[in-house]
């Protein structure tokens, strides 16, 4: 979680249109339908469905722990997943990290080098139409002291 490090900022993400959410918006990023990320039957590909939601993990786990930015790198490390129903207009990223990563992360990563961190993640369609539902599992680690 490098707060230098903004995820609609990296070409993955840049190649599938993927924006930060309005100011005061319930969700964390938005990715538009379009040729990229359209699969072989005109509905979103599964593969950039599943971008959109690492990324907003990711968002949001910057979002809920700013006083670990600069201080920590995190990569995921496993993923329970479920494609709810074919998405075909632009989805919404909602992305929120569980009850117990909100209350031990940054206490965990004080008496220790490495945590565990779990976001769970919804996209929906542009009818509210819920299309992806995941957990994901990431591996934070304290920088060392010499970054």
């Amino acid at each position: 979680m490098t707060a230098s490090v903004n995820v609609t900022d990296l070409p993955l993400s840049a190649a599938l249109g993927l924006k930060d959410a309005p100011a005061n918006a319930d969700h964390v990023l938005e990715m538009p339908v379009g040729d990229l990320t359209q699969n072989h039957v005109g509905s979103v590909h599964a593969a950039a469905q599943f971008a959109l939601a690492e990324a907003a993990s990711a968002s949001a786990l910057q979002r809920a722990f700013p006083e670990l930015a600069n201080r920590v790198v995190a990569v995921v490390r496993g993923v329970s997943l479920k494609y709810r129903r074919p998405a075909t207009t632009r989805l919404r990223a909602f992305a929120w990290p569980d009850e117990a990563t909100r209350a031990r992360l940054v206490g965990d990563l004080a008496q220790r080098v490495n945590a565990r961190a779990v976001v769970h993640v919804e996209l929906k369609d542009d009818t509210g139409q819920l299309t992806f539902a995941g957990d994901f599992v990431w591996f934070v680690s304290r920088q060392s002291e010499s970054v």
